[in-house]
C-alpha cells in the first residue's frame, strides 16, 4: 500500500497548480475512494484536502522566497 501512496503523491505534486479530486487520485493508482481515504489518513494522519493544502502553501511559500509576488501567487 506504501507504493499505492506514493504513486498518489507524485501524482498531487505533478498536478499542484489545478484541482485534485480524490476520485482522479484514486482512479490514478486503483484504489476505491473510500478505501484510499482511509488508507490515507492512516499512514500520513492528516486528510488528503489538508496534505493538498498543505503542499500548495509550502509551495507558494517557496515562490515568495524567490521573488514571485503575493498578486501573483493569489
Amino acid at each position: 500500500m506504501l507504493k499505492k501512496l506514493n504513486d498518489a503523491m507524485e501524482y498531487i505534486e505533478q498536478h499542484l497548480e489545478g484541482e485534485l479530486p480524490l476520485e482522479d487520485i484514486s482512479r490514478y493508482i486503483g484504489v476505491p475512494d473510500c478505501h484510499f481515504r482511509k488508507i490515507f489518513l492512516a499512514l500520513t494522519n492528516m486528510t488528503l484536502n489538508e496534505y493538498v493544502k498543505n503542499r500548495k502553501l509550502s509551495q507558494a511559500n517557496k515562490e515568495l522566497l524567490q521573488g514571485a509576488s503575493v498578486t501573483d501567487l493569489a
